[in-house]
Parts: structure tokens; C-alpha cells; sequence
């Protein structure tokens, strides 16, 4: 009799195992796309306006003034130029001295409103409704910053 090694893999019996490892790896992918594609939209919509209210808000830090005319937000900034904000179809369009572009797409609602200390905005979206007060800047008009070059 001689001895045979019964302790070790065969090739075939790696291949095998290795294609099922490979084939399980392969399949759990499409089972994680399938399983939750509604809220990825949905939070591709939230982030959307999330950005363009931090970008909103960047414009206010030099804002002046703000006004409402026939919900149409206008932000006056500190050196008097005007950009407005309003709804047309499902965009909200920002316009300014060069003309306008869309900067939110599929939104339900807009609404700008006069507030003690700046104004409140409110965009609708999916069913949601989203809400940022924004503040003018503090510095009177008539403050003058001048920067004097030492030599």
C-alpha cells in the first residue's frame, strides 16, 4: 500500500471554489443597486439646495439690502450691484448685469419673505420644504475701508 496525502487541495477543488467566491463577489453589487435607488435621488435633490443655500448665503455676507417684489428676491450688495432670484417653471433662475442662469432645476416652490433682521427663504422640492434666513452685513454705508501701503 502506498501513502496517500488526503490533507491538501486539489487544483480542480481551488478552481471550483475560487469561481463561487468570485461568483458570490459579482452578485452582491447588483443586489445593493436594486435594494435603494429612490432616496439617492432624493438626496441628490437635498444636496443640491443645501449647496445653493451655502452659496446664497456667501452672496449675503456682502449684501446691502435685500427687497421682495412679486416674490422675486433682490440682494443689493455693497457696491450697489442687484441680483434677483425667482421661479420660472420649475427652475429658480438668478439674474444679474449679464443676465441669468438657472441655479436650482425641479424645484415645487419658491418663496422670499421680509423678516426683521434680513429675509427667509423657502424652496419646495419633493415634498419637502427647505428654509435659510439670510442677514445683511452690519457696516453702515457711509464706512469707508481703505488700505494704506506702508513704505
Amino acid at each position: 500500500m502506498s501513502a496517500v496525502n488526503d490533507r491538501g487541495f486539489t487544483l480542480l477543488e481551488m478552481v471550483i471554489a475560487m469561481f463561487m467566491f468570485f461568483a458570490v463577489v459579482a452578485v452582491v453589487p447588483i443586489l445593493l443597486q436594486t435594494a435603494n435607488p429612490p432616496s439617492s435621488e432624493l438626496s441628490r435633490d437635498d444636496q443640491e439646495i443645501q449647496t445653493w443655500f451655502q452659496e446664497i448665503s456667501k452672496e449675503a455676507k456682502y449684501a446691502r439690502d435685500f427687497a421682495v417684489e412679486q416674490n422675486r428676491l433682490i440682494i443689493t450688495d455693497i457696491d450697489g450691484v442687484e441680483r434677483s432670484f425667482r421661479k420660472s417653471g420649475s427652475n429658480l433662475i438668478r439674474s444679474g448685469r449679464t443676465g441669468g442662469h438657472s441655479v436650482l432645476q425641479n424645484i415645487d416652490g419658491f418663496h422670499a419673505q421680509l423678516v426683521s433682521d434680513g429675509v427667509m427663504i423657502t424652496v419646495a422640492a419633493n415634498g419637502k420644504q427647505y428654509e435659510k434666513r439670510l442677514r445683511p452685513t452690519r457696516a453702515p454705508e457711509e464706512e469707508d475701508i481703505w488700505i494704506k501701503r506702508e513704505r
